[in-house]
């Protein structure tokens, strides 16, 4: 092979690699496809609780332990709280900051991942 054609072929495959090398890695964002589900218990309070800035209260038979916000990429806020046997049960906010544990389970949450 002539001297020129395979500089020519170096120096494409040295600046491919920078190239690539530059180039953020992408991280995968939520989707319907693959939603993420985050602890965000700290955005609640029970209704017995002192009230604390930028919290919403929720009427739960388990406190605020174990919610989880569920986002899909929507945009749409989705809450849901584990109870202790394991379940997943939706929160619904019936009146502005004001959430209620639905008592029938839901399987929504198995689908997505921990984030």
């Amino acid at each position: 092979m002539p001297f020129t054609i395979r500089r020519t072929l170096v120096t494409a495959a040295v600046l491919a690699a920078g190239i690539t090398g530059l180039a953020p890695a992408a991280a995968a964002q939520p989707s319907i496809y693959h939603p993420v589900l985050t602890p965000c218990g700290h955005q609640f309070r029970t209704p017995f609780e002192a009230p604390r800035p930028n919290t919403a209260v929720f009427w739960s038979p388990f406190g605020t332990s174990n919610i989880a916000c569920y986002d899909d990429g929507t945009g749409i806020r989705r809450f849901y709280q584990r109870d202790p046997g394991g379940s997943w049960h939706d929160m619904n906010e019936l009146a502005p900051g004001q959430f209620f544990f639905v008592i029938f389970s839901s399987t929504v949450p198995n689908q997505a991942t921990w984030g």
